[in-house]
């Protein structure tokens, strides 16, 4: 990546559904840039935008129109096949449901981005992981014998194997308790300041508070762009 250009590039991005005869925008229009290093929230009610835009910097859709950079590759006209190659690659996902496979162990739940990239990773490698997020004891166990927090743990091991520059957060908390999501959220803020790119969607503005800047997105634009100016520090207990 260029040492001058920013992380992510979002210019002028704009997606039109199409809706039967009519068309619905989501993205009006949206410019921002994320460097490298930081830890960003993005907000907004529902209908703002949020999770469309989501979509497109995760590399899962591609805007009407707009550009979109990912770390110097333009991803705004790539094709599915291109898009998923940069996604394995470049970016770490963790969902608000987890999504682990449920006869999967822990380990080997991780270890799959990397056999999706064409970088089967060895077993050290996914343990490492694991136990970077404290679950050198459950490597074996499969979700239905985890806590809600445990599967949130192992979804991020599983982003981080294949060693993205950017975590990607979709609502990463919502299926879990106060406590529990500020546990997750000190595991987030310990690879920020290990060098991650972590942004999250969030619709709790204490959760936004643990992040450094908030992106907050209303009827399809962006609506204000602020650094938090009292962070919260999660405890990794709680």
């Amino acid at each position: 990546m260029d040492s001058n250009m920013s992380l992510i590039q979002v210019v002028d991005l704009a997606k039109t559904y199409k809706i039967g005869t009519v068309d619905v925008p989501a993205l009006k229009g949206v410019s921002f840039s994320i460097e490298n290093g930081e830890f960003v929230a993005i907000m907004g009610p529902s209908g703002s935008g949020k999770s469309t835009l989501m979509n497109i910097i995760g590399c899962l859709d591609r805007p009407t129109s707009g550009k979109y950079i990912l770390d110097g590759t333009d991803a705004s006209k790539l094709s599915d096949s291109a898009r998923a190659a940069v996604r394995n690659r470049k970016i770490g996902f963790v969902f608000q449901s987890f999504n682990l496979l449920p006869k999967m162990s822990a380990l080997k739940n991780v270890l799959l981005p990397s056999m999706y990239a064409g970088e089967q990773k060895d077993k050290k490698a996914g343990l490492h992981a694991l136990e970077s997020v404290g679950l050198a004891k459950r490597v074996h166990h499969t979700p239905m014998q985890l806590s809600g927090g445990e599967q949130q743990r192992v979804a991020i091991a599983r982003a981080l194997i294949n060693d993205p520059p950017v975590i990607f957060g979709d609502e990463p908390t919502g299926n879990l308790d106060t406590i529990t999501g500020v546990e997750i959220m000190a595991i987030f803020q310990r690879l920020n300041t290990e060098g991650k790119t972590v942004v999250i969607v969030t619709h709790e503005p204490e959760i936004a508070q643990h992040c450094k800047r908030v992106l907050r997105f209303r009827d399809g634009l962006l609506e204000s762009d602020e650094q938090v100016t009292e962070q919260l520090i999660a405890k990794p207990g709680g």
